[in-house]
């Protein structure tokens, strides 16, 4: 943080809940000063601005806050319910996963993993919205980021054009300050999966009672009766959990060294870290990372400065199957009967009734995940008068990404298969480089009228190249390498890219920082666009924030201290899309296949056909907000209400082109609202020089209205299997056959019919939209305390999400009868309907009236995902300069405790906590992705205990 204190006199410096105040230390009574003392700085688009002439919606997190968790893997989570209106969802509790972040609600209607991301800025290098953007933003440590600001609005976002559609992630590392600060940190811990939470597995005494109950109804083949004793009491005997044999705690550690330091003319910075988390399932790694970031400014004459920054990281992890299938580890861990042993008796691994051992697949068919990544940033700035400086950037992000997976020669997937063991490996490199031309003009004139202008233009290159081969049939059992195959199996690959340039101009003005108005505009060519809409329209925005304790009939009281009025209109553009979708494309391959005798090659129109008229999504912005703090600052917050208007976004349409089926297209579709308030409130409770005491919490509520799908063309369409996009609804609802319980006359589970009928004929035929029932949240948000007494601090922080539904097709397969045979099942499952017990909640095991047997998907498991998480709760104690005695090289010593994900309330079956619901189905190329639509066994979220240490010389 840049701040500019008028007067500091025997006084220090100390954060509260994101706001900075200044306080002496020379009395115990509450001597905080006026917020008009003090100078918040924080990035906007391309510039920093003093906060009081802000005038559009942004969030800052400061380091202080950042520094109160310590996620070693993921930054991005830890802005959970940090910010009003940023919704924040992790992937899935695999260590280094990414999280699903959505400003302000759904950006758009596609149903591509992070197609609603927002666009990530580091230290100016404006390094994407996808993937990579995550991975480099996770490898900062947060105890080296200066602040994180958040652009929710236009006023803010539209000067970055197309890239900013989806909000803006702007995030500032440290710069040394003053002497040379040499700094080393630490943690140790451990994480576990969170326990089941609403339901629990059946123990082999439940699972044999059952299988004998539903064996004596004769209803359903396969099931055991169980008649001999003594095979119960050998049963009996081998009960055990399979969490505890296919799950483990994890280690976690984390080591950041680094050095900072600086004078007027110069600063630098270099921190190096190394992070390992070897996750929660057996016989993985499932996480490593080393990375090193270097940033240097410097003056070289009062005309010019420079800077360069320069990071690196290489993350290697170790995945498990994520799929719906035998080989997925967290499906195995629920479905094998307690009763079945890990080993057979000659030591080897036990098939189960799964007929596959899910421990020798995680030794023998590893699947590896490594990347090295290198973001670069350096710039020059030169005044050329004493108003007007020119900037020029360059910045890039290399990707290098290896895939690696192996099905070892002679393991149990082997022999199912059949091929002699396969190795196969992809490497993925991709380059994005920016080049940024800025001219600014900022001067003052008769002391109270402030101008700022600045002329950008930008220039974006992205290029993708992609190999991947396949062998089969190892030479050797002892080989493992795709050279050591004797079969080729596949080989393909392609180079791909995109080109952006833009051109805009922000401007500022303001009345001794009274009356405020900004505005901005910005045109961009992207080559992912349609060859007739390659240029957009003009993005732009304004807006204008009035100051009203800078009035004079305020000035001078002694309550409001802070009381800021402000409102802004623009659009924003939207160009996270598929590359190639506007141009048609043509493919080739081998007639009868590769190893066929006689075959000939092939040319044939791609399935997807270009459009040349595809152009941008475009979402109009209207922010009217308000900002204050009240009583020497104790109390302040902010209230802002929004309407986001998506038009003409990006829909596929299948079966088009005079083939008919078997094709699709992207075109301009409808359009879609996203409304809502945002409210944040921090107070000081107590506030001494010695005691402090805050509290803090924000909400966000959303309202979500698919306004137009393609008119009388197509008002709705099915997602998937089991969501809609409906006109009028919000997007994504559920779409299902309605359950109507179990007849306690006969047992047998009753459905509505698409007319609202009761009937027992289950048909998909009478899948409905479900009004209101979607995976996007109503609300949202997050509170706190933070508790200082001296040189002992707390920190608790809660979030929580509501009014959102979740599919839950676990609890679907855990109490289905169909599946008890071979598979465990939840002690609930018991609960069927007999004679004796009519009232039962589930219908009895066996045929429907229409030939189907078991539970079948319907809204029964359509479940509520409103959730709040007891999210981290650190203690530390500090041992100060005093303490350590002043000759003493050491400047400071912390130690610190911290959990997080400590407890869960909710009425879900399960961790309401989700994303992905299995990676494996839904994150690939051409598949559905709908981030919180169920859940599914992917890796499950953890519950984490670190020990830290941080020392300061």
């Amino acid at each position: 943080m840049n701040v500019k204190l008028r007067v500091l006199s025997a006084g220090v410096l100390f954060f509260m809940g994101g706001q900075m105040l200044a306080q002496k230390t020379n009395q115990k009574k509450d001597t905080a000063t006026n917020v008009k003392d003090i100078e918040e700085v924080v990035v906007v688009g391309y510039t920093k601005k003093n906060k009081d002439v802000v005038t559009s919606a942004v969030s800052s997190i400061k380091s202080e806050t950042l520094e109160r968790f310590s996620p070693i893997t993921t930054v991005a989570n830890i802005l959970q319910g940090k910010s009003p209106g940023v919704d924040i969802t992790a992937y899935s509790g695999k260590p280094g996963s990414g999280a699903n972040i959505n400003i302000r609600g759904l950006g758009n209607v596609t149903t591509t993993s992070g197609a609603s991301s927002p666009l990530i800025v580091i230290d100016g290098n404006v390094v994407g919205n996808n993937d990579t953007a995550q991975f480099l933003l996770n490898s900062i440590p947060p105890g080296d980021i200066e602040d994180i600001t958040i652009l929710k609005d236009a006023a803010s976002a539209a000067i970055y054009g197309s890239q900013g559609a989806n909000g803006v992630i702007v995030v500032t590392t440290k710069n040394g300050k003053g002497k040379t600060t040499v700094f080393y940190s630490a943690q140790f811990g451990f994480s576990e999966k969170i326990k089941d939470i609403n339901f629990t597995m059946m123990n082999a005494a439940e699972k044999i009672a059952y299988e004998q109950k539903v064996a004596a109804l004769g209803t359903v083949a396969g099931y055991y009766s169980w008649p001999d004793q003594q095979e119960i009491n050998d049963a009996l005997s081998l009960d055990h959990d399979w969490q505890r044999d296919i799950l483990r705690r994890s280690f976690i550690e984390s080591h950041n060294l680094g050095i900072r330091g600086g004078n007027d003319k110069s600063n630098y910075s270099l921190i190096l870290t190394y992070d390992n988390d070897n996750g929660i399932v057996q016989y993985l790694n499932a996480f490593r990372r080393y990375s090193g970031r270097f940033k240097y400014n410097g003056q070289v004459n009062e005309k010019l400065d420079f800077g360069v920054g320069v990071g690196a990281s290489y993350r290697r992890t170790q995945d498990p199957r994520d799929r719906n299938n035998v080989q997925n580890p967290f499906r195995a861990m629920y479905g094998y009967n307690s009763y079945e042993p890990v080993y057979n008796p000659d030591g080897s691994f036990n098939n189960t009734f799964q007929g596959f051992p899910i421990l020798e697949a995680l030794k023998n068919n590893p699947e590896y995940n490594s990347d090295v990544i290198i973001d670069a940033n350096i710039f020059a700035q030169y005044k050329i008068l004493p108003y007007l400086a020119y900037k020029i950037q360059g910045s890039g992000v290399f990707d290098a990404n290896t895939y690696d997976y192996r099905i070892f020669r002679g393991s149990v997937l082997d022999q199912i298969l059949g091929i002699g063991g396969q190795a196969s490996k992809t490497l993925e490199n991709s380059f994005n480089y920016t080049f940024t031309n800025l001219l600014t003009f900022s001067k003052t004139f008769g002391e109270v009228h402030n101008v700022e202008a600045t002329a950008l233009a930008e220039y974006v290159n992205f290029k993708l190249d992609r190999l991947n081969a396949v062998g089969r049939n190892f030479s050797s059992p002892s080989l493992s390498e795709v050279s050591n195959t004797s079969t080729p199996f596949s080989a393909t690959g392609f180079s791909r890219g995109r080109r952006l340039f833009g051109y805009g101009i922000l401007a500022s003005y303001d009345y001794m920082k009274k009356y405020i108005v900004t505005g901005s505009a910005r045109r961009d060519a992207d080559s992912r666009f349609g060859a007739n809409n390659v240029w957009s329209d003009v993005f732009w925005s304004a807006s204008v924030a009035w100051n009203i304790t800078r009035e004079n009939f305020l000035k001078d009281n002694s309550y409001i201290n802070n009381f800021k009025l402000r409102a802004s209109w623009g659009t924003r553009g939207y160009n996270n899309i598929p590359l190639f979708i506007n141009q048609p494309l043509v493919s080739g391959g081998a007639y009868g296949g590769l190893n066929t005798p006689n075959n000939f090659t092939t040319l044939s129109p791609s399935t997807t056909q270009g459009n040349p008229d595809l152009k941008w999504e475009v979402t109009k912005s209207q922010n009217y907000g308000a900002e204050f703090s009240i009583l020497k600052n104790r109390i302040s917050g902010t209230v802002d209400y929004f309407i986001d208007s998506k038009k003409d976004f990006i829909l596929s349409i299948p079966n088009v082109g005079d083939s008919g089926g078997g094709y699709a297209t992207s075109i301009n579709a409808g359009d879609m609202r996203n409304r809502g308030w945002e409210f944040s409130l921090n107070g000081d409770v107590i506030k001494t020089s010695d005691l402090n005491w805050s509290l803090r919490a924000n909400i966000s509520l959303l309202d979500y209205k698919l306004n137009k799908l393609r008119g009388d063309l197509e008002s709705q369409r099915v997602v998937g299997t089991i969501n809609m996009l409906k006109e009028g609804e919000e997007p994504f609802i559920f779409y299902l056959v309605r359950s109507a319980g179990v007849n306690p006359l006969n047992g047998n589970e009753q459905y509505y019919d698409i007319n609202g009928n009761i009937t027992e004929n289950y048909s998909p035929a009478d899948q409905v939209a479900l009004s209101g029932k979607s995976p996007l949240p109503k609300g949202y948000g997050g509170f706190g305390t933070t508790f200082r007494y001296k040189n002992f601090d707390i920190n608790a922080d809660f979030n929580f999400k509501y009014g959102n539904y979740i599919y839950n097709y676990m609890a679907l397969n855990m109490l289905n009868s169909n599946n008890g045979a071979n598979n465990n099942l939840r002690t609930d499952a018991i609960d069927f309907w007999t004679p004796e017990n009519p009232n039962a909640n589930l219908p009895k095991p066996g045929a429907a009236p229409n030939g189907l047997t078991g539970l079948q998907t319907s809204d029964r498991f359509l479940q509520d995902g409103s959730y709040i998480r007891f999210r981290n709760l650190t203690i530390g104690y500090t041992f100060d300069r005093k303490f350590l005695g002043e000759n003493n090289p050491l400047k400071k010593l912390r130690l610190s405790i911290t959990g997080q994900n400590l407890a869960t309330w909710t009425k879900f079956e399960g961790d309401p906590e989700v994303s992905i619901g299995s990676a494996e189905s839904q994150t690939g190329a051409g598949q559905t992705f709908i981030s919180g639509a169920f859940a599914l066994y992917s890796y499950p979220q953890v519950k984490t205990f670190l020990f830290g240490i941080d020392v300061e010389f």
